[in-house]
């Protein structure tokens, strides 16, 4: 079994698997470090709640997953508070959390003006409070899944980058790397983000994933908010912003089409940035400046849900893809439901997720 990128996505199935009794197990990451592009560069909000029932199941189970290996060390629960203008933004969520049992207050114009000062000129009235959101420690859960999994038997081989999925007839034979070296295998699974797309394309699989660069940008200045403030995410406009190192790390939540790289940050995205927390934070608008922006892709599949499972065309490829921004929050999940479908075991995800839906 050959694993095909060593973000979180890759290792959770990684560790998973080896864990599962599979011990044949190679991980493949393309850079000289593990977790490089999307699993290193991104908020590391874990967010318990969105429209996406499957989602929101995921996000739970990541929660006992890790709870149950690391205890609560893993995630500051400092909360998140999801806004909107208006409150009929907010129905399919609170839909989500009673239905699945997340558990949520509804926040008003006061409420929010209380517990966020800096939101108190702002435009949103309407806002739901999840206390068991936060900021993960990611360092900390992406180590560990690679100790877990190298004890369990899996070998993890950095500075491998895989140049084509090999097959033979409508199976698959194994990989390439760039170096020329071939890996004979009869199951690939490509969890490599952006990159897979292109892999799973060459191979033969009818899977589509959309690369989309989205902006961080560090904030600093006076009236900062406290590290235990609360994640704060507008829905009906996307932004969020969090506490971070005496400052904030914001974003626009721009999604604009990109090739798989490591992306440049574009200026533009500080002016939509700057436009959008002036209407949800004006206080901090006015007072903080940019002391440094980057850029990260996030991989989407056609429907904008999760793709993991065995592929509609090629036998042996298997996804754990199409994370889109909840890689931190579903993937150790994602790579359990994967783990379980590899070794025949049910999942009460698997039908929901396949990619066999895309045929």
């Amino acid at each position: 079994m050959i694993i095909i990128g060593g973000g979180i996505a890759g290792l959770s199935t990684a560790w998973q698997l080896a864990e599962l009794g599979l011990k044949d197990v190679l991980l493949l990451e393309a850079e000289s470090m593990l977790a490089t592009h999307a699993s290193a560069r991104n908020a590391a909000i874990f967010l318990p709640l969105e429209e996406s029932l499957s989602a929101v199941w995921l996000a739970a189970r990541s929660r006992d997953l890790l709870d149950v290996r690391l205890g609560t060390s893993w995630l500051s629960a400092q909360g998140v508070v999801l806004l909107a203008r208006e409150r009929d933004a907010l129905d399919e969520l609170k839909f989500s959390a009673r239905r699945l049992g997340v558990y949520h207050e509804r926040w008003s114009a006061d409420d929010i003006a209380q517990g966020l000062p800096l939101l108190a000129q702002g435009e949103c009235s309407e806002a739901l409070r999840l206390p068991l959101g936060g900021v993960m420690d990611v360092h900390m859960v992406l180590t560990n899944m690679r100790r877990w999994a190298q004890q369990a038997g899996v070998q993890v081989v950095t500075g491998a980058r895989v140049a084509a999925v090999e097959t033979s007839g409508s199976r698959i034979a194994g990989v390439t790397l760039e170096d020329g070296r071939r890996v004979a295998s009869e199951r690939v699974v490509l969890a490599c983000g952006a990159w897979g797309g292109a892999l799973g394309a060459q191979a033969g699989s009818r899977l589509g994933l959309r690369a989309l660069r989205r902006h961080l940008v560090y904030l600093v200045g006076r009236g900062m908010p406290r590290w235990d403030t609360p994640v704060v995410w507008r829905v009906d406009e996307p932004i969020y912003y969090r506490p971070e190192a005496g400052g904030v790390l914001a974003s626009p939540c721009d999604e604009v089409p990109f090739e798989p790289c490591l992306p440049p940050a574009d200026p533009v995205a500080l002016e939509q940035l700057a436009d959008r927390l002036g209407r949800l934070a004006p206080t901090l608008a006015e007072s903080s400046t940019v002391q440094r922006s980057w850029a990260c892709l996030r991989t989407m599949s056609d429907d904008r849900e999760l793709a993991v499972g065995a592929d509609a065309k090629v036998k042996g490829l298997y996804w754990c893809a199409g994370l889109g921004g909840r890689g931190m929050t579903c993937g150790t999940a994602a790579g359990e439901l994967l783990a379980r479908s590899l070794v025949g075991l049910a999942h009460p995800l698997a039908r929901t997720l396949t990619p066999e839906r895309f045929g």
